[in-house]
């Protein structure tokens, strides 16, 4: 390679570099950061360092399956105490420890979202509460649906430290009596109703809904069925969702990943 092309190369190599800095602000996805981090040492550096990458974490399937509690201290400790959002979705293996551990060091955290972390308990999840509303803090956001076992007292304790409407992801359903997430309805009729006078307020096990935009199905909605296990989608999701190219049903958003070739998997934990 002459001497011209490589300094013409190294221009080029350096100007990308400079392009992907300004981007490394808006990835908060650990997908996404462990993905850009293989680029070049110096990427990989860079997010490491900057702690203003680590103040939200967001773990996604397909690494949600990966993630343990030591894991999730390593990647959180990255934010030196400033971590204001964390997200888990479908870790499997984060334990109520291992969260209280983060929570302890990270006292700032305002939204607090565990859906679907199965191997997490209720007292642990009100022992993390309890010590983000401490010195006056305000917890802004609780998702726990999919997290087992909690009760209507254990959702009464909760509401203490979280008394304002809609902070908490779960109610107990009119329908059923059960602990269980209650989702807004997208209908225009049901929308001009009042929040609790709808009638179609329920679970999703007491009201057939849309999986993708939760509208309520009567008996005259015209409905299809989706690729990934039997759920349902009103007419208008169904066209606009992308199809799986062999029934050419379509994936709902809550199964999207199901889509992802499995290179996608390929991104290991521990490499920053």
């Amino acid at each position: 390679m002459r001497t011209e092309e490589k300094e013409q190369w190294r221009s080029e190599s350096i100007n990308m570099h400079k392009m992907l800095m300004v981007l490394l602000p808006y990835l908060h996805s650990l997908f996404e950061l462990l993905s850009l981090s293989r680029v070049s040492p110096a990427l990989r550096n860079a997010i490491r360092d900057q702690t203003v990458l680590w103040t939200k974490v967001v773990v996604d399937p397909p690494l949600s399956s990966r993630l343990t509690d030591d894991i999730l201290w390593d990647f959180t400790s990255r934010s030196a105490g400033k971590l204001n959002t964390l997200i888990l979705r479908k870790c499997s293996r984060v334990t109520s420890k291992g969260l209280w551990r983060v929570v302890d060091a990270n006292p700032l955290i305002k939204k607090l979202i565990v859906t679907g972390c199965t191997e997490l308990v209720p007292e642990g999840i009100i022992a993390c509460v309890e010590t983000l509303t401490k010195n006056n803090h305000k917890l802004e956001t609780l998702h726990i649906n999919g997290v087992p076992g909690f009760t209507k007292d254990h959702l009464s304790a909760l509401s203490t430290y979280l008394p304002q409407e809609g902070a908490i992801d779960l109610e107990v359903c009119p329908k059923c009596d059960q602990v269980r997430m209650i989702p807004p309805c997208s209908r225009e009729s049901c929308k001009r109703e009042g929040r609790n006078e709808r009638e179609c307020r329920g679970c999703w096990y007491c009201v057939p809904r849309c999986m993708q935009c939760a509208v309520c199905l009567g008996p005259d909605t015209e409905v299809e069925e989706t690729a990934c296990g039997g759920d349902v989608l009103c007419l208008d999701c169904w066209q606009t969702l992308p199809k799986c190219r062999f029934c050419n049903k379509p994936y709902c958003t809550g199964h999207s990943s199901l889509r992802q070739d499995n290179a996608t998997t390929d991104v290991c934990m521990p490499i920053l």
